[in-house]
């Protein structure tokens, strides 16, 4: 009789079968810090443009869908202020400013990002805030209202939030007069944004026309 062939992967001295080697399984990359779009990186040869689509988180059955808006949060005091990102070019680390003379009281002076001079705001000058020192987190946000860029002084800047439209509701009406500096009270479930209309706060005054005699 013929003796019984061994099982398949085994030799006739019965070593056992080579296990497979494991697959390894790469680690998908870390999610991407919305924020860190627009700080300027030193290597880039130019800030680059975020993209700002993107669709919504997805509703639940039977809720109305709203497009949400994105905004920069940032700090003045105690305080958390916030505008649309689709105005912002770049942040910066607060650099020298070298002051203008007769400039007016809510323009520090200017800065040179890349060899551009930009204007430098006091958002707390136009909201009626006392000054205070710019700290270590100090930053510039470089923005553009649609009459060229500018920067804005802020204490420190916190994140990019997502606001739906039924989160916004309209500015007091006894706000004094920063009123026309804010559009709207921002919030986020117990935090509260004061929305600024960036163009109103960018807005130089316009030099009186001369009365004829």
């Amino acid at each position: 009789m013929l003796s019984p062939s061994p099982p398949r992967g085994e030799g006739r001295g019965g070593a056992a079968p080579v296990a497979p080697e494991p697959v390894v399984v790469p680690a998908p990359p870390p999610a991407a810090d919305r924020l860190a779009e627009f700080f300027f990186d030193p290597d880039e040869e130019a800030p680059g443009v975020p993209d700002l689509g993107g669709a919504a988180p997805a509703a639940q059955p039977g809720e109305p869908v709203e497009q949400r808006r994105e905004y920069l949060a940032f700090r003045l005091g105690d305080e958390e202020y916030a505008f649309g990102i689709e105005s912002i070019r770049e942040i910066l680390k607060a650099p020298p400013i070298t002051e203008v003379p007769r400039a007016p009281a809510h323009v520090l002076g200017v800065i040179t990002v890349r060899g551009e001079v930009i204007p430098v705001f006091d958002p707390r000058h136009r909201l009626g805030l006392p000054p205070a020192a710019v700290g270590p987190r100090g930053r510039v946000i470089v923005c553009d209202a649609g009459e060229g860029p500018c920067g804005l002084l802020v204490d420190a800047v916190a994140q990019v939030v997502r606001l739906p439209p039924s989160a916004i509701e309209q500015k007091p009406q006894a706000i004094g007069g920063s009123a026309e500096y804010i559009s709207g009270i921002g919030r986020d479930r117990d935090r509260l944004f004061i929305l600024l209309d960036l163009a109103a706060v960018l807005r130089f005054p316009r030099a009186r026309e001369a009365v004829p005699a």
